[in-house]
């Protein structure tokens, strides 16, 4: 089997389609990621080998990755075949995932995790009775995550009582803003921050008798309005790096992790 031109037929086959998706004439293709008329033809056809700069070219055109054009068939409209190709990607994201202590990416939100704890820099602490996380300094976080598409409050526990208020006071909190599978915010919230709803809590545990608060909520809106923004989604959609130590660091050092007063917040 000839593979070169295995490679660029299949080359050929995926410019064809994503440009015709595009609705654009080779011409106009041409033109977009500047090669002449006649190179479409003989690209789009497989008759022609093409240059990594080419490929590059064509690849920014059609706003996909030039490794795309010759690992996938974008013409494939059979799902098994479909995610064959993806599957490389997601073992290897799970080979990623173990180097953080997380053993399936697609349980407990586990690829979200890996998001997070890629970003900030945080390790991993595996287990449900400890806090989540922690920092390369020491200190130790609770991770929280939410669907913003599907509600508009953090999860904290679902046996909320003064034990487990009393640990929560003493960490700070790391808020990941999802929309579907995309990282949109992550904020940064300080036992300061969370003392009133630590209070109302407390009060309501007392009030009911002693027992334990099913999983109260923390509202989207008041993360937004009393944390510290750490990280926000660039337009290019790409992942970029955060010290959350250095943030921390700063915060105690300055004092001004947007301190927001207890009555900010109505009980």
């Amino acid at each position: 089997m000839d593979h070169s031109k295995e490679l660029l037929e299949r080359i050929g086959r995926n410019i064809r389609k994503l440009r015709l998706d595009k609705g654009w004439t080779q011409e106009a293709f041409a033109e977009a990621a500047q090669i002449s008329d006649k190179e479409v033809t003989h690209i789009e056809t497989g008759r022609r080998n093409v240059t990594i700069e080419t490929l590059v070219s064509l690849a920014g055109a059609l706003d996909v990755t030039p490794g795309s054009l010759m690992e996938k068939d974008f013409t494939e409209t059979n799902p098994v075949e479909t995610l064959n190709h993806i599957f490389q990607y997601i073992r290897e994201y799970q080979n990623i995932a173990k180097a953080y202590g997380i053993n399936d990416v697609f349980q407990d939100n586990g690829g979200k995790l890996l998001q997070v704890l890629t970003v900030t820099g945080l390790h991993n602490m595996p287990g449900r009775e400890g806090n989540d996380a922690k920092d390369g300094d020491g200190r130790e976080y609770e991770l929280k995550s939410i669907n913003v598409s599907l509600t508009r409050g953090f999860s904290t526990h679902h046996h909320m009582n003064p034990t487990i208020i009393a640990k929560y006071r003493n960490v700070d909190w790391v808020f990941a803003v999802y929309e579907g599978i995309e990282l949109r915010e992550i904020y940064l919230l300080t036992p300061e921050h969370l003392e009133p709803f630590y209070k109302k809590w407390e009060s309501q545990w007392h009030e009911k008798g002693g027992k334990d608060i099913n999983n109260p909520k923390i509202p989207l809106s008041y993360v937004r309005a009393a944390g510290k923004l750490v990280y926000q989604e660039p337009e290019n959609g790409k992942f970029y790096a955060v010290d959350i130590c250095e943030v921390v660091r700063q915060a105690e050092k300055s004092r001004q992790v947007n301190p927001t007063p207890a009555e900010a917040y109505p009980a």
